[in-house]
């Protein structure tokens, strides 16, 4: 495998777990950010005397539901780990690649045979014992 290669490889080509944990850590700081934001414009307008006594209240903004079509190369690896006595155990691992030009042309990979990876993150309520008393 040629370094550039190896090198596309070693940055785009990652467990599945993580591609989906990243992007709901992502969609999670999104909604930190909005949060923020509209905590920070109440505060300004409580501390503006007309802006206060008007009634204005700032606009907050929710993510109830995200929908994530992802189209990724998929391949599975197994790695052997052997134990004493000779137990031997066998991991599995699905590993994800964006779907991309660059991709595409490093690997000479056939774009119609990538997989589609539907998710939809939809926000809840937070437990009993979590929420504030």
């Amino acid at each position: 495998m040629a370094d550039v290669e190896k090198i596309i490889e070693d940055i785009l080509i990652s467990p599945l777990e993580n591609v989906l944990l990243h992007v709901s850590r992502g969609v999670a700081q999104s909604q930190l950010e909005l949060d923020k934001n509209s905590l920070a414009t109440q505060t300004l307008i409580d501390n503006t005397g007309d802006l206060s006594e008007s009634g204005i209240t700032a606009t907050w903004y929710h993510f109830s539901e995200v929908e994530l079509e992802l189209k990724m190369a998929l391949s599975m690896t197994r790695a052997v780990e052997e134990k004493s006595g000779g137990l031997k155990i066998f991991r599995s691992r699905l590993l994800a690649a964006p779907m991309n030009a660059h991709y595409q042309n490093a690997f000479k990979y056939d774009s119609s045979a990538n997989s589609t990876i539907k998710a939809r993150l939809v926000s809840i309520p937070p437990p009993v014992q979590v929420r504030r008393s």
